[in-house]
């Protein structure tokens, strides 16, 4: 009865698994990395065993990419990959937009728009990325139709690894605040047309942007 009950311990393949994400996600490891399992041990104080096993989860989840040699690095996205992820982050979007009916009225308008202006005057990108994420995490759950936020997780985590070379563009802060108010304002007015308009622009921006930044590399 008392094993029934116990909260659930992560296992150390478990720790390895959410520190090498973060990580990941975090964009300390960069795209195309290669991690080597010994130099991983010993970061995260953890044998080569779980470290193995959270790097094949993470590449289940299309964050790590195993070698024809069985090694591992970060995903590597390219043109293609930028285009595919933004549009369909884009279609989703704006579908969980138009599908919120009266969960619109809901939707926390002033809480957005203090943290955004409080990005604006910090600068950052840290901040940002985590006020974006929230951001658009909400507009997926006030949609009504309940299987749109589990069509977005697809493209969740490698939209994510896309965030930081674009939050970390010159200037790019600033403007992407502007856009996000923009649409905070248009939500605020209930003006539907409008807000889907300004979603759309601002993640076709993002996308256009990473085009650009992957083409002078």
């Amino acid at each position: 009865m008392v094993d029934a009950v116990r909260k659930h311990r992560p296992n150390l393949s478990e720790i390895a698994y959410d520190e090498i994400k973060e990580m990941i996600l975090s964009g300390e490891l960069a795209q195309g990395e290669r991690i080597v399992l010994e130099r991983m041990s010993e970061q995260l104080n953890l044998s080569i065993t779980p470290i193995r096993e959270a790097l094949n989860k993470l590449a289940q989840d299309d964050l790590i990419r195993v070698t024809p040699r069985s090694s591992y690095e970060v995903i590597s996205l390219g043109p293609e990959d930028i285009s595919d992820i933004l549009d369909l982050r884009e279609m989703i979007e704006t579908f969980a937009l138009k599908t919120a009916g009266e969960n619109l009225a809901d939707f926390p308008v002033d809480l957005f728009r203090d943290l955004f202006h409080k990005i604006n005057s910090s600068g950052s990108y840290k901040k940002f990325v985590e006020t974006d994420i929230k951001f658009h995490e909400a507009i997926i759950a006030a949609s009504k139709n309940k299987r749109v936020a589990k069509l977005y997780s697809y493209i969740r985590n490698p939209e994510r690894v896309l965030m930081i070379p674009s939050a970390k563009i010159e200037g790019r802060i600033d403007t992407a605040v502007k856009e996000h108010l923009a649409i905070l304002k248009a939500i605020e007015k209930k003006d539907l047309n409008l807000a889907v308009e300004h979603l759309g622009s601002h993640i076709q921006r993002v996308k256009s942007l990473l085009l650009q930044l992957h083409q002078e590399k």
